[in-house]
């Protein structure tokens, strides 16, 4: 009995090490993985439902959350939270899938085709003027008249020379902002004691004021068959407020006197020079002949 008691136990003791190990393994394997989850940090990632148009406003179905682990640091991945990106446009086109974050995405109307970053130098500024405000351009003419040229225009930038003073500004133009501004600059040179100067809003919550400036008739012309203006702004009767304007001004018209003229001698001969003459530009249409 004793010795069947004996060869019955021994399958069991080995059972009872086998199981032992076992454990004694995945406490190992387990322990292993508490130490390797330790190493990685974990973050919730906004990605994409869909692909998306750079301008496109995005709307809460557009995101998902998607949670990841790496062994970088992923706190700056989890500084902002999804209704940071709500509302917000994208700087450009994106597929779906893709990872989304604060600095590809802007708040505000989308940005057209045709915007590009410009900076004005010839106007005058108001001293209390910031960054990120918003402004009207406006010229103001000698006998009083003053017209809106370009409105509720984002201040991104104002650039000073080595003492602090401010040498430019730095805007956004559509191309027919671009092209009426030039066409004020024109003025500026034109009529005497005429500027253009910007003018701050109260609050980002102000709607922007309606443009009025009535260009000069070349410049409106180039409005018209402009390829890069997708949707023209033109003012009633425009172009006969610009006439009621030249004639307004022409009092206060510079007359500019090209002193480099040289006087006509009535008596001497057509085609004959006179001494001291310049000698005519030449204009080389091809390469020289060989010798």
């Amino acid at each position: 009995m004793a010795a069947g008691a004996i060869l019955a136990g021994i399958p069991l003791a080995g059972m009872f090490v086998l199981e032992r190990q076992r454990a004694q393994q995945t406490a190992e394997s387990l322990s292993y993985y508490e130490q390797l989850h330790e190493q990685y940090s974990y973050a919730s990632l906004f990605v994409l439902t869909r692909d998306v148009t750079a301008g496109e406003e995005l709307i809460a179905d557009m995101i998902r959350v998607q949670r990841v682990q790496s062994s970088e640091n992923l706190s700056v991945v989890q500084s902002f939270t999804k209704e940071d990106l709500l509302g917000k446009r994208l700087k450009v086109s994106l597929t779906k899938g893709a990872v989304l974050s604060t600095d590809i995405v802007y708040e505000g109307a989308p940005v057209a085709d045709d915007e590009r970053r410009v900076e004005l130098r010839e106007i005058y500024l108001p001293q209390t003027l910031r960054e990120n405000e918003f402004v009207d351009i406006r010229i103001a003419f000698p006998n009083g008249e003053d017209y809106l040229v370009a409105g509720r225009k984002r201040v991104y930038r104002m650039i000073r020379d080595d003492e602090g003073e401010v040498l430019a500004l730095q805007l956004r133009f559509s191309e027919e902002e671009l092209l009426r501004y030039q066409a004020a600059c024109v003025d500026t040179k034109t009529y005497e004691d005429t500027r253009l100067y910007a003018v701050q809003y109260t609050g980002e919550f102000q709607p922007a004021a309606q443009v009025y400036y009535p260009v000069n008739r070349a410049v409106f012309r180039l409005l018209q068959w402009d390829p890069n203006i997708s949707e023209l702004f033109v003012v009633e009767e425009e172009q006969e407020r610009r006439a009621l304007l030249e004639t307004e001004l022409e009092p206060y018209l510079l007359v500019e006197t090209d002193q480099s003229e040289e006087t006509v001698d009535p008596d001497r001969p057509v085609g004959e020079e006179s001494d001291g003459a310049k000698e005519p530009l030449t204009l080389y249409t091809g390469l020289p002949e060989e010798s």
